[in-house]
């Protein structure tokens, strides 16, 4: 054979090797969706609760989203539960739109919650609508949904507690929405 030839082929073989990259991503890391951080800490969000106050016509109502680290089965079953993370918030809408809602007075994040006897008692308290003037209310708040359909609900939040502590997280799933 052609010693060129043998040349050509090893150089072609050489050129294959090197450009060939491995079809592995586990380096790229997974994008974070139902959880929360808050000072370091990241909390699980396993299900959300939408109740929407007004269903009998198109007057705005609010509509609330709950979360919590627990199944909805478990949630709205009557069993105890304990070390229940919670996040709860409403506005005022006709429906869930895919836009970013900034006007959010009603609030409440918890960590460590119980249900006992099927009355909730929240844990520790990171975020709270109670008193304006307590570290734990925020100075402001946004919620952006970027898709809203009849079973999946994307979004993201942000809230700033009067503390400068900040409050962050995204949830992509089901919901349960009661009748």
């Amino acid at each position: 054979m052609n010693p060129n030839l043998l040349r050509i082929l090893a150089l072609m073989l050489s050129i294959a090797s090197v450009s060939c990259s491995s079809d592995d991503t586990s380096s790229i890391p997974d994008e974070t969706n139902n959880e929360f951080t808050f000072n370091g800490t990241t909390y699980n969000l396993v299900s959300a609760i939408i109740v929407d106050e007004n269903t009998a016509n198109n007057d705005p109502s609010d509509i609330s989203i709950s979360l919590f680290n627990k199944t909805s089965t478990e949630i709205t079953g009557n069993n105890d539960l304990s070390d229940i993370t919670y996040m709860y918030f409403d506005f005022q809408d006709t429906t869930i739109q895919n836009t970013t809602y900034t006007n959010i007075q009603d609030y409440d994040v918890s960590i460590n919650g119980t249900i006992v006897n099927s009355e909730f008692t929240p844990g520790t308290v990171l975020l709270s609508d109670d008193n304006p003037q307590s570290e734990v209310y925020a100075q402001s708040g946004s919620v952006t949904v970027t898709n809203f359909t009849e079973f999946n609900i994307v979004f993201n939040f942000t809230f700033t507690r009067n503390d400068g502590q900040v409050i962050s997280g995204s949830y992509d799933g089901n919901y349960f929405m009661p009748n």
